[in-house]
């Protein structure tokens, strides 16, 4: 038995292309793309962005769970080392707090109070980034190592998501 018709994911990939480890996020969706066309999973829909901000709202409007994967930049790096955060606590993501637009709870707060559906459920998952400054579409080899492991895993919790128990 598939998930509801109603429930409509959204796997968004955030980070630039041509800043070394910040591509991350897009690694990762790109590789979930080859998973997905090898072993696909209704209603999933992948999506990617350089911005945040504002975009989010428009990219993830109408979807009922998103997750979100990007680069992290903190202090005393482990780079590889996969973060789960929420919407409360994005810090050392430049996309989904950003200074020079809206950080990514206050665009769901503002989609909410403009009557904008978003999505319910968000998972943040971020990549400790251990170069987040060079002009490079290279990553440094410990975050490049983490990206098929971490799509794999993407996968594997959206198949898992898509199979309900049967009810008796």
């Amino acid at each position: 038995m598939s998930q509801p018709a109603s429930e409509r994911i959204a796997v968004l990939g955030l980070g630039n292309p041509v800043i070394s480890d910040d591509r991350a996020g897009l690694a990762v969706v790109e590789e979930l793309r080859r998973l997905l066309a090898t072993s696909p999973i209704e209603n999933v829909a992948v999506l990617e962005s350089t911005r945040g901000g504002f975009e989010l709202i428009d990219l993830l409007a109408g979807y009922s769970y998103a997750v979100i994967v990007d680069c992290l930049s903190v202090p005393e790096p482990d780079p590889g080392r996969v973060r789960r955060l929420s919407l409360d606590n994005v810090a050392g993501s430049a996309r989904l707090i950003n200074a020079h637009e809206i950080g990514i709870r206050d665009a769901f707060e503002l989609a909410r109070r403009m009557g904008t559906a978003m999505p319910e459920t968000v998972e943040i998952l971020a990549i400790e980034g251990g170069d987040t400054l060079t002009i490079s579409e290279e990553m440094t080899p410990p975050v490049a190592a983490a990206v098929a492991p971490l799509a794999r895993q993407i996968h594997s919790m959206l198949a898992a998501r898509s199979v309900k128990p049967a009810s008796h």
